[in-house]
């Protein structure tokens, strides 16, 4: 009786929902914003390496960096929840950022994308003055997206607010000024 209680209580869906990686749901979205800026501004999603959270670190100075009072043993605290749950994570990361035709070495960095080996949910830290508006005037830059869905309603909310349209217009309005003056 118990076998039969747990074998109706594991259902599971095998429909595929989140067909997209979150890199490619963002990408996809990037596609349409060259169409509506006849190629004046491009976004661009590309791997990225570095730190994608802010952190607090100690720098070392002057005789602190030369390690001769260091002592041979100390004690270290090991956490053995560290061992337990998901273990060797794939960490895939991403910068998105809006370039400007005629301006080459012109970067508006908008936010990074991470995920692991699953897919979702994903981690993605926004550029504070897009999570301000993004969170009706609260700067939580950091946000859990669970599903396709969810990145392409944060996608949808940023490219529709008034800073970011703003923004656009103001790279359209510079990469025309840019092409006159080669042209003129």
């Amino acid at each position: 009786m118990y076998e039969e209680d747990i074998e109706m209580a594991m259902e599971f869906n095998f429909d595929l929902v989140d067909r997209l990686t979150p890199d490619k749901v963002i990408e996809d979205k990037l596609k349409e914003l060259v169409e509506v800026t006849k190629g004046y501004v491009e976004g661009k999603i590309e791997p990225y390496s570095g730190r994608i959270f802010s952190y607090d670190y100690t720098k070392r100075t002057g005789l602190a960096n030369l390690n001769l009072y260091q002592n041979s043993e100390e004690t270290v605290h090991v956490d053995i929840q560290d061992k337990l749950g998901e273990q060797n994570n794939e960490e895939k990361k991403f910068e998105v950022y809006l370039k400007v035709k005629g301006i080459e070495n012109y970067k508006y960095r908008m936010m990074f994308v991470e995920y692991g080996t699953v897919s979702y949910p994903a981690t993605v830290v926004l550029n504070a003055d897009i999570a301000a508006e993004y969170g009706s005037g609260r700067r939580n830059t950091i946000v859990k997206l669970n599903s396709m869905l969810e990145i392409q309603e944060l996608l949808n909310k940023i490219f529709e607010s008034g800073m970011m349209m703003e923004l656009i217009q103001n790279l359209i309005n510079e990469a025309i000024r840019q092409e006159n003056m080669v042209e003129g």
